[in-house]
């Protein structure tokens, strides 16, 4: 299922909407599900991005805070890069829903599972390489002041307690009883708060030839604590307590050790304390989870990937309570 039921229509608004009007030939979904939209605006080469038609699993910014994002980033010296807005619009009777308009940005990103030849092929230096380019691009946002648009910083209590009352809601107590747990103890802090992309997985890079093309999906962006996306990152390392996740098995991947010297490095700061950040990233990726199987278990969703979702709620839970009860921190 899509937001956009009719395609032509969506064309022709675009179409008279957009200074590139009239290069446009068509609109072609590219994602869908419960993250936002994403179609391709053939001809002009430029992406629509919608709220999900699916209903939005977390309340994270809406399109047009998104698109104000990508565009304070676009002018924010020393920021990664993203793609240009073109059009932002709340305009109802246009579409019936919030949109924007994006730049297409050169490149593709790596899948989470399916790995892409050119990825999987390449020379264990590349991937390394890759990796440390990943690390430091999101590295890199612990040097940028907040941004106006993400409001008042969040300190990492609260971010914590924000997930806390998201699994509630989403009918896990045991994973509340572990987000108490990790509250009972102070949050470390490495400096002042700065930009937090809040979701570093690997696929929310763009590359071209080697290089980061842009730094993508902005949704649980906030101005706080960076040693978030550092234990964001973490996760997919292989740990005493976690496996690795599928890029990172790779044959020349980093070990966690020096994915921590090289956001150090990139950061300017230390990653002292990133244990308890590792463990509240865990706690959202199983906040999130927690939801996905409360929506499959209820019937407020038949999306098949929820069922993944809730036969993967045990391990995340349980890799959460493992940390708590033998890290020391």
């Amino acid at each position: 299922m899509t937001m956009i039921a009719d395609l032509d229509q969506t064309t022709r608004v675009l179409q008279a909407m957009l200074p590139e009007g009239a290069t446009i030939t068509g609109v072609k979904p590219l994602t869908t599900g419960f993250s936002n939209e994403t179609y391709l605006i053939e001809g002009a080469d430029l992406i629509l991005r919608l709220p999900p038609s699916a209903g939005a699993m977390l309340d994270g910014h809406d399109v047009i805070a998104q698109a104000a994002i990508y565009s304070e980033l676009g002018h924010a010296p020393g920021a990664p890069p993203v793609p240009r807005i073109v059009l932002a619009s709340e305009d109802m009777d246009a579409l019936g829903v919030p949109f924007f308009v994006m730049e297409r940005v050169a490149g593709e990103s790596i899948h989470d599972l399916d790995l892409q030849p050119w990825f999987v092929d390449g020379s264990e230096a590349f991937r390394r390489d890759v990796a440390q380019r990943w690390v430091s691009a999101f590295g890199s946002l612990a040097k940028l002041r907040p941004l106006d648009v993400l409001g008042a910083p969040v300190s990492p209590e609260d971010d914590a307690r924000m997930w806390r009352a998201f699994a509630a809601s989403a009918n896990s107590p045991a994973l509340v009883a572990q987000y108490d747990r990790l509250l009972a103890r102070p949050a470390p802090r490495s400096g002042v708060p700065a930009v937090v992309h809040g979701d570093t997985k690997l696929s929310n890079l763009m590359w071209q030839a080697g290089q980061v093309s842009a730094v993508l999906d902005w949704e649980m962006a906030l101005n706080g604590e960076p040693l978030a996306d550092l234990g964001y990152m973490l996760y997919g390392f292989a740990s005493d307590y976690h496996g690795a996740t599928t890029p990172q098995k790779q044959p020349g991947m980093p070990d966690r050790a020096q994915v921590i010297a090289w956001w150090e490095e990139a950061s300017g700061r230390s990653a002292e304390g990133v244990f308890w950040h590792e463990i509240a990233q865990i706690g959202k990726i199983t906040a999130i989870i927690a939801e996905g199987t409360a929506m499959w278990l209820t019937g407020r969703s038949q999306d098949p990937k929820l069922a993944y979702f809730a036969k993967n709620l045990d391990y995340y839970l349980g890799v959460m309570t493992t940390m708590l009860d033998g890290g020391d921190f």
